[in-house]
């Protein structure tokens, strides 16, 4: 009986602990909001998906949004502290939202700011995921936690456990990433074009197209009939293809700011997705962007009448504050300057004389 006894005293002391451990903070409201970053066809449709819905905050409640891979997710919650009176305050209240296994059977979690609460107080904390783009169509759980300390280190603590489902379109293809190993080009004019797709629907794709154009800079390069396994049964190797394309300009190509249209065909000929990848050309020797403070160029006749007093002037080889001295004595060599010195002399001795004349009639 005394096992029986201590087992149940013991239970029932973890019971209160943990009820008391939990008082005072609460997750009080969850608001799930959903926006996609999703292929070209997906984006001109007119389809209508679920993207934001309020959520019970009780466990095991259901997150009732359309949660697609690529997409980005933000739960908004609200915490309070649920204590009357005066004491205590919560102090560095803060949420953490995990999302178990999503990324490949890792965990994805991110941490709001912290905030202080009064008793009757609460706040609301923004926390956004970018869920995976190989996610695979599944459940997963989510776990929503709220911790805070009062002024005597007695922590408070709740948590929430929830669920989001991951769902996939049979066909998904996209672009998922377009770029050049060098987007502005100057006296060098060779780059690379790179393209990622990945299949991220549930069915196998035969006829893919993915496309390099640019009339302007010449390119009207094409890949047909790519084979793609589907994402949920495929590894990385078989779900994703490459394409890349050096790109050589003569160097005397017009500068400019070329578009170079990246396109995905499904079927081999309906556009699915698009990218634009910029190519800024700019003239060779032309500096890219002038440092902040750095002088301009002097202009070339300029430099040219520099470059020919240096050689011809002996004072040349002097120091750069005797240089300056020379410079400023050398205005007095101009006729112009002679003639109003010599002007100025003469109205002095002018002015000399009549002054004298005036003071001996004075006398």
């Amino acid at each position: 009986m005394k096992p029986t006894i201590m087992m149940f005293e013991i239970a029932l002391m973890v019971l209160l602990a943990s009820a008391a451990f939990a008082q005072g903070l609460e997750i009080t409201e969850i608001d799930v909001d959903v926006d996609y970053d999703e292929a070209y066809t997906y984006r001109i449709e007119n389809r209508d998906r679920l993207n934001s819905a309020s959520v019970p905050a009780s466990n095991n409640s259901k997150i009732s949004v359309d949660i697609l891979p690529g997409s980005n997710v933000t739960f908004t919650v609200r915490v309070a502290n649920t204590f009357t009176g005066e004491e205590p305050k919560i102090k560095g209240a803060f949420v953490t939202i995990t999302i178990e296994d999503i990324d490949d059977g890792a965990d994805l979690d991110e941490t709001s700011l912290d905030v202080d609460l009064e008793p009757g107080d609460d706040f609301r904390a923004d926390v956004r995921f970018p869920i995976p783009l190989d996610a695979k169509a599944a459940t997963y759980n989510v776990r929503m936690e709220a911790e805070g300390e009062d002024r005597n280190e007695t922590l408070y603590r709740t948590q929430l456990n929830q669920k989001l489902e991951v769902k996939k379109q049979s066909h998904d293809i996209r672009i998922t990433k377009a770029s050049l190993t060098s987007s502005v080009l100057g006296c060098d004019r060779k780059t690379k074009l790179t393209a990622e797709v990945m299949n991220m629907g549930s069915n196998a794709e035969s006829q893919i197209g993915l496309e390099f154009k640019s009339a302007s800079l010449g390119i009207n390069s094409a890949d047909r009939d790519i084979f793609l396994e589907s994402s949920d049964e495929a590894s990385e190797e078989e779900k994703i293809y490459v394409k890349s394309l050096s790109i050589e300009l003569p160097s005397l190509f017009k500068a400019g700011t070329y578009s170079v249209l990246v396109n995905l065909y499904w079927k081999n000929f309906v556009l699915f997705d698009q990218k634009v990848v910029e190519l800024v050309v700019r003239d060779c020797g032309k500096e890219i962007a002038q440092k902040p403070g750095e002088d301009e160029e002097p202009a070339p006749e300029e430099k040219e009448e520099a470059s020919q007093e240096t050689e011809t002037s002996p004072e040349a080889m002097a120091p750069v504050s005797s240089i300056r001295i020379i410079k400023k004595m050398a205005v007095f060599k101009a006729p112009v300057t002679w003639m109003l010195i010599l002007g100025a002399v003469l109205i002095a001795a002018i002015a000399y004389a009549i002054i004298n004349i005036n003071i001996k009639k004075f006398k």
